[in-house]
């Protein structure tokens, strides 16, 4: 059969064919938005949306522009919703989308950045394409789960700022979190609840509200210049400034704004008590330094501190023992009352105390100290002093210090075993707990009253007041396992709220406020180069010349190969030993003269 593709029929049946066509296609589009047929609209663009999930989640999908982190994580939430979209309805954001967008835009209010979830992608328009939307829902969900994960105090591992930070957060399930997200009717509740509900840090939010509007310094910032010490009932000049720098005016006329009146002294001792410092009323060096702080530091310090409640432990026990190190108090808590409280020492900025929570197990009466091993070679350079006792262990020396009234631990030490070798324990140095900056140790905590410390800690355990004393006054060594194991936190606040709401300031004395702000504000790396960590420098047991002092370098050779009974060396027959000696002194008489000036003048700032 052949058909001619010319002449006037050909012609028509083209004509009529698309004549048809025409007609097909705007009945088609005509019932295309029928009232019927919208449900079905709807449940295509649906489909579609999923099957571009499914495909931008598999692991095939690599592309340039539309990385995904989290890949894992959110490819086992969707696919245990068949990739149902969560955010997207009807070809739009729904209205749960929008609610959860204004809570990671208001992140800061939480201490966080909002920049860190990129919610710029995110409009109310409908999207052009499908793939533009199923990239909104994939990015809003990331930005969501990033959210909780810092919420939980997952945004970085603290412990790469510092080997004295060693509380780690505890890790999410992030399909479980995502998905009761996703079937929550309250999102904006739930983001919330992510974040640590103890008073204490929805104080420090509220002084973050409260600091955020005033971070920028004033055009005239008022500035307290060095002068003489500030007391009740003083005529000066700077006391007008002092009135001006804690909005303190005159309210009569008659009186000078330049006399240090009753109201101005009230209001010095409640910034004297938060800022850390003696509520005395008197107008120091320290209190000038206070006083002219810029209140950006205020900001920092705000954020570093709600940083470190997001590591702690959500449930820190009903009963428990803390101990803040920067406030130098250790606390026993019995079902959110403090039963006992009791200054302590803590570890000297080079021998930092560790940041950690363990539980208590034992109570020691009469210990024994094992020496560590760097004050063996540091300190005691691999002589047994009298009253320890010591040798060689599996090739490593090792002293101990005999229990007695001269005893390092003193009459008791309160053990909770962790890798840092360091617990609560008694001393003799009785007169340092004197002292307003009390950093002394080699990374132990000393404290004051160990006595009503065991007299609390064992009552716990059934033990009487009369036989703890028994126990302490006898001079065998005991060790009683608690029947009642107790956790203990050793903390970090800089920041602490009191009973009325506000917040007690106490000095950073190992910089952790530094490091930590740099890290939330730009990463770990930035954090360690702007602030390094000063580490101990480390000993070599084995080395030839352990034990020897440092300060000898010229006779380290001579003395280790060739004592005397003088203990004195010669070398080409002159006598270095007293030179070096009045080298030592000369260079140990500085160090105190420097460590002095900046403990009178600089203690607390």
């Amino acid at each position: 059969m052949t058909i001619k593709t010319r002449g006037p029929a050909f012609v028509s049946g083209v004509a009529l064919l698309t004549c048809l066509w025409i007609g097909t296609i705007g009945t088609s589009s005509v019932l295309a938005f029928a009232p019927g047929e919208e449900a079905i609209a709807s449940f295509s663009t649906k489909n579609q949306i999923s099957e571009q999930l499914r495909t931008s989640l598999s692991k095939k999908f690599r592309k340039r522009n539309r990385s995904v982190r989290n890949r894992g994580d959110l490819a086992a939430f969707y696919s245990e919703r068949d990739y149902t979209p969560v955010w997207v309805t009807d070809g739009r954001l729904n209205m749960r989308a929008r609610k959860v967008r204004q809570e990671l835009g208001n992140a800061h209010e939480f201490g966080l950045n909002p920049d860190d979830y990129k919610l710029s992608f995110l409009t109310d328009d409908n999207a052009s394409r499908i793939e533009e939307l199923a990239h909104a829902e994939l990015m809003l969900t990331q930005a969501a789960l990033t959210y909780i994960r810092h919420a939980n105090g997952l945004r970085f591992d603290q412990s790469k700022l510092s080997r004295f930070l060693d509380r780690k957060a505890k890790p999410i399930d992030a399909t479980d979190r995502l998905s009761a997200l996703a079937k929550t009717d309250d999102p904006v509740f739930y983001l919330r609840a992510q974040h640590p509900q103890n008073p204490q840090f929805k104080a420090l939010m509220s002084a973050l509200a409260k600091t955020r509007v005033n971070t920028q310094e004033p055009a005239e910032r008022i500035r307290i210049p060095r002068g003489p010490v500030l007391k009740p009932g003083m005529k000066l000049a700077q006391i007008a400034l002092v009135r001006r720098r804690l909005g303190v005016p005159v309210l009569n006329d008659l009186i000078d704004d330049r006399v240090y009146g009753s109201r101005l002294e009230e209001a010095v001792r409640t910034f004297q008590k938060s800022a850390g410092l003696k509520p005395d009323g008197v107008i120091g060096l320290k209190t000038r330094f206070a006083l002219n702080a810029p209140k950006q530091n205020r900001y920092k310090q705000i954020v570093a501190n709600m940083e470190r409640w997001r590591w702690m432990p959500r449930d820190l026990g009903a009963t428990h023992i803390r101990v803040n190190i920067p406030e130098y108090k250790v606390r026993v808590t019995q079902n959110n009352a403090i039963i006992h409280e009791e200054r302590v020492i803590v570890g000297k900025p080079i021998n930092k105390t560790p940041v950690f929570s363990d539980t208590m197990e034992t109570v020691v009466f009469n210990p024994y100290w094992n020496v560590p091993q760097s004050i063996i070679w540091n300190e005691m350079h691999g002589r047994i002093p009298a009253g320890y006792e010591g040798g060689v262990r599996n090739g490593r020396m090792w002293i101990r210090q005999l229990p007695g009234p001269k005893n390092a631990l003193g009459r008791v030490k309160f053990l909770f075993p962790n890798k840092h070798a360091v617990y609560l324990h008694d001393t003799p140095s009785k007169p340092l707990f004197n002292k307003t900056r009390r950093a002394f140790s080699h990374g132990c905590m000393r404290v004051r009253d160990p006595r009503r410390m065991a007299e609390v800690v064992l009552g716990m355990s059934g033990w009487s007041n009369r036989k703890v004393s028994s126990s302490w006054n006898s001079s065998n060594r005991q060790e009683v396992a608690l029947k009642t194991k107790i956790p203990v936190h050793v903390t970090y606040f800089t920041l602490w709220a009191d009973e009325d709401g506000n917040l007690q300031s106490f000095q950073d004395v190992y910089g952790h406020d530094n490091r930590i702000y740099a890290a939330v504000t730009r990463g770990v790396d930035y954090a360690n180069a702007r602030f390094p960590e000063v580490r101990e420098k480390k000993v070599d047991p084995y080395a030839r010349t352990a034990g020897i002092d440092n300060y000898r370098s010229n006779q380290r050779t001579n003395d280790w190969w060739f004592p005397d009974v003088n203990n004195n060396s010669y070398w080409s027959g002159r006598n270095t030993r007293t030179r070096q000696n009045r080298r030592v002194r000369v260079y140990r008489n500085r160090q105190r003269r420097k460590q002095a000036s900046f403990d009178n003048f600089f203690g607390l700032f």
